[in-house]
């Protein structure tokens, strides 16, 4: 290929000046189109912003409220569980289970399953002892929730989890697993 110099210091052609000319001017209209687009986008996309922020901070507060309500009755049936360790009677527990409730553990590598009657058996042949408890995780959707909890029953520690079902009005616990703490 025969290599072509470069032109410098040419005077353009009129259809160069043309081309240029109609480029530059639109350019500039391009330029204010977006410029109006962008202004636009931004005032509706901040109207819109706007708007549903005032329908989330309704939505938030109508949330919490159930929140805090779900968090109280299924609070409800862990306390009742702590405070029948405490006294030393399995009756009170009774209504925070399920009446098919089942607690598990792993007791040297093997998975043991028995009926929670056996949970309200072992805290009425004990001694009244200090307890409380650690809320570690709530997680609830819709009727049904999962708690963790870092319990300690006299000198014993444990990580309790339970699954509950929301029955009726009040919150059942179906299943609690623990590990012993050491």
């Amino acid at each position: 290929m025969k290599n072509i110099p470069e032109r410098k210091n040419a005077v353009p052609s009129s259809t160069d000046l043309n081309t240029n000319g109609f480029r530059q001017g639109t350019g500039k209209i391009s330029k204010k189109i977006f410029s109006v687009a962008t202004i636009s986008a931004l005032t509706i996309g901040g109207l819109l912003v706007s708007c549903q922020d005032k329908n989330n901070q309704n939505n938030k507060t109508e949330v919490m409220q159930n929140n805090q309500e779900q968090k109280e009755g299924i609070l409800k049936a862990i306390d009742l569980y702590v405070e029948a360790g405490k006294k030393g009677d399995g009756n009170i527990a009774k209504p925070a289970f399920a009446l098919t409730a089942t607690m598990s553990w792993s007791e040297n590598g093997a998975l043991k399953s028995v009926p929670i009657q056996a949970l309200f058996d072992g805290f009425s042949a004990a001694k009244p002892m200090e307890a409380k408890y650690k809320l570690t995780t709530l997680d609830v959707e819709g009727n049904a929730a999962i708690v963790r909890i870092e319990s300690q029953f006299g000198s014993d520690k444990y990580a309790d989890m339970f699954t509950l079902v929301k029955d009726g009005s009040d919150w059942k616990i179906i299943s609690k697993i623990y590990q012993i703490k050491k």
